[in-house]
């Protein structure tokens, strides 16, 4: 690189060069990406700031598998830091279905004996506005793999598959809501 009188790369002006340098790049990034910051909580530029969060309706055999689900998206949804979650009187509603679990062998011993098996999840999340308007549905399907060779435990790792599943499904519904909105 070669050193030009009165350049800003000068032994003596560098620190300041620099320091100038890493402001333009640093302007350049933040503005010239696209993204701005949030001016306010909330969608829908900012119409839509709180909603509630109802127990999920469970069309399954599984006791209590709702209650997971119901957990891990409010506790979600408080996370992003956008909504206020299950205030009185909230912008919008959401419900969740729990439409199916299934359970089925993973891997077997060598005598053929199950070892670990895998639970999916689907899950149909509706987001409605509290005029009973419907805003948009998705849904979501998962799966997790837990161990089933010590039958006191599989209970037991069958409940934390299906709370790992919920979790996923519900950053995934937080990330979607985040981007699409």
């Amino acid at each position: 690189m070669k050193v030009v009188k009165g350049s800003m790369f000068k032994t003596q002006g560098s620190i300041s060069g620099i320091k100038t340098l890493i402001l333009i790049v640093l302007f350049l990034s933040v503005h010239g990406c696209g993204y701005q910051l949030v001016g306010e909580k909330g969608i829908y530029g900012g119409e839509i700031k709180s909603v509630y969060v109802p127990v999920f309706k469970n069309m399954t055999y599984e006791p209590h598998a709702s209650l997971y689900l119901t957990d891990a998206f409010t506790k979600q949804l408080m996370a992003t830091g956008i909504f206020a979650v299950n205030k009185n009187n909230s912008d919008t509603y959401i419900e969740g279905v729990l439409k199916n679990i299934r359970i089925v062998p993973n891997a077997l011993d060598k005598n053929g004996i199950v070892i670990e098996k895998n639970v999916l999840v689907g899950v149909e999340i509706s987001l409605y506005k509290k005029d009973g308007n419907l805003l948009k549905k998705w849904f979501f399907s998962d799966n997790q793999i837990y161990r089933a060779d010590d039958l006191s435990a599989e209970d037991y790792n069958k409940r934390e598959a299906i709370s790992s599943v919920s979790d996923r499904i519900a950053r995934r519904f937080c990330a979607s809501l985040m981007t699409e909105y």
